[in-house]
């Protein structure tokens, strides 16, 4: 009775000790290519390139150009054209509804004055836009999915990108590039 008792005690440690990040991630966001639609395809480019001009101003620690991004962003998501699949009215609706949280996550944003809280809405907003993507399993590009560690995150600090290697927008003294972690499409 004792070996089996600490067997289970071994057992649930070594379980306990393993990476966990990865695994967050992947109840963060799935890729359904069953669910790609071309129009959703090219209705996100205008997003996805705001949301870069987002980073752009995170890497640079500039509230000004950051917050007209912001306000560009949520303007966008909420004059996003409705695109109906009347097969999948289900679809449909967890597109309307990941617009919506994109929208609130980045005027959250404009409400944040320290850098901290700033890269926690910016990775929430990143969440949010990975979750989207890959729910409407988005196809025109591969998205390349970056984790950095930090203190503010337990699992990380997430941003995404068109390319293989960029540089970190949480840490931009840090001239280093970084490989991405995931491939959206490949999830």
């Amino acid at each position: 009775m004792n070996r089996i008792f600490i067997a289970f005690i071994a057992i649930s440690i070594g379980s306990c000790q393993g990476s966990s990040s990865s695994s967050t991630n992947n109840s963060l966001w799935a890729f359904s290519p069953k669910n790609n639609q071309g129009s959703f395809d090219n209705a996100c480019q205008p997003l996805l390139f705001s949301y870069q001009d987002l980073l752009k101003g995170v890497q640079a620690r500039d509230t000004t150009y950051l917050y007209g991004a912001a306000k560009n962003l949520v303007l966008l998501t909420d004059s996003f054209p409705i695109l109906n699949n009347s097969t999948d009215t289900v679809l449909n609706n967890n597109i309307k509804q990941g617009l919506v949280n994109i929208s609130a996550e980045v005027q959250g944003l404009l409400f944040e004055n320290s850098w901290p809280e700033i890269y926690k809405s910016t990775n929430m907003i990143s969440i949010q836009l990975i979750h989207l993507l890959g729910e409407a399993g988005y196809k025109k590009q591969s998205i390349y999915i970056f984790t950095t560690p930090s203190d503010l995150q337990e699992d990380g600090l997430n941003w995404f990108g068109f390319i293989k290697m960029a540089r970190d927008p949480y840490h931009p003294t840090n001239k280093e590039v970084v490989v991405a972690q995931q491939i959206l499409q490949e999830n």
